[in-house]
């Protein structure tokens, strides 16, 4: 079996806007990290989210998962990791580690995606995307 390869894609530093009363980032703010994650992973793979929206064609989110294991704070630096650990020709996974910048993993999860068009019709992965992942994994 091989290991998941992990990248550092991004860097965020948490804002008030993000935090509950008690300077807490709110649980939902983990996602909008997994999308910085994910478009910043395909943009490193080689195939940038606008290229798919310059064609008409949109990353559909159509399963997320979130494990969360320690609080991120205000101002804290959050590292954000993604690997693509799998691409068929309808979909693609991506899984994440959101990390402390001293190192602490703060949550992991995974998000599923299909290529819709405009009108939400399904489209297949591109044969270019699905190199570029082959790629990566042999990195």
């Amino acid at each position: 079996m091989t290991e998941t390869r992990f990248i550092e894609v991004a860097r965020y530093r948490v804002i008030c806007g993000d935090c509950d009363p008690m300077r807490i980032m709110y649980n939902g703010t983990y996602l909008r990290l997994f999308e910085i994650g994910w478009t910043e992973l395909l943009r490193v793979m080689g195939t940038p989210l606008a290229e798919f929206v310059a064609q008409g064609r949109y990353l559909a989110v159509v399963d997320v998962q979130c494990r969360y294991l320690r609080p991120a704070r205000y101002d804290d630096v959050v590292v954000i990791r993604a690997a693509m650990p799998g691409v068929s020709a309808a979909r693609l996974e991506i899984q994440y580690e959101l990390v402390r910048e001293d190192g602490e993993m703060l949550a992991g999860g995974r998000t599923v995606h299909a290529i819709v068009d405009d009108d939400g019709r399904p489209h297949r992965i591109p044969e270019a995307v699905r190199a570029a992942a082959r790629r990566f994994a042999a990195d």
